[in-house]
């Protein structure tokens, strides 16, 4: 909290834009919360692998005590596997 109070919004995104621009990625929106989340990024990279990373590095940084990578999913794409997959044979039913 101490860093934040010598800081600003504007020299935080930026330090953030910085970091993800070097593995290739965007970053969206930032907001500030209140409540169980301090802050919420909208960041786009190129896989999982590339979201990892930055968490990591982020991690590490100590500056973090929880950080969650909540990746975007396509709904159809997950219903149509579902409906593709047709159902799960419980144990002792195949």
């Amino acid at each position: 909290m101490q860093g934040m109070m010598n800081s600003t919004y504007a020299a935080r995104v930026s330090a953030v834009m910085k970091m993800v621009e070097k593995v290739g990625g965007k970053l969206g929106t930032v907001t500030y919360l209140q409540g169980p989340f301090d802050v919420i990024a909208d960041i786009e990279v190129d896989d999982y692998e590339t979201a990892s990373g930055l968490h990591a590095t982020m991690m590490l940084s100590g500056g973090w005590d929880e950080l969650l990578i909540l990746p975007e999913m396509n709904v159809d794409k997950a219903i149509s596997a579902a409906k593709t997959a047709g159902g799960y044979p419980m144990p002792g039913q195949e």
